[in-house]
Parts: structure tokens; sequence; C-alpha cells
């Protein structure tokens, strides 16, 4: 799905960026420019980055994170 309407970034670029290293909304803006347009996305993006993060790594504390429905509320 796109993430990132301002620069067509979807959420598969950002995982991506997440597999190369990225490890921030803005590690994956100098990756792939997610989130440097309007900004309206970060959010969105920080959570793609916490799950995509997450899947890496059994013991990453940012599996604790809320799910993105309790984010968004």
């Amino acid at each position: 799905m796109i993430v990132c309407l301002c620069k067509v970034v979807t959420d598969r670029a950002i995982e991506r960026a997440v597999e190369a290293g990225a490890r921030s909304v803005d590690d994956v803006a100098r990756a792939c420019g997610a989130g440097t347009g309007c900004g309206s996305c970060r959010p969105v993006v920080a959570e793609v980055v916490a799950r995509a993060c997450a899947r890496q790594c059994d013991d990453c504390p940012r599996q604790a994170a809320a799910p993105f429905d309790e984010v968004a509320a």
C-alpha cells in the first residue's frame, strides 16, 4: 500500500529500507524519501518501521509497541 502520497512510497519500500538498516522515520526519509513532503504520513511510516524492525529480531523492544489501530485512535 502507498504510505507516502507525496513521494509515492509504499510500505514494502519502507520495509526494504529497514532491512537495509533504517531504524527510524528519519532513516527511512533519507533512504527512500517517505515523510519528507508534507509529513502527514510520518506516524504511519513509524508504525511500518516498528513492525518491520520487530520482525527482524525476537527480542526487539518494538514488539511491545501498540498495534497501529491503537496508535491511530
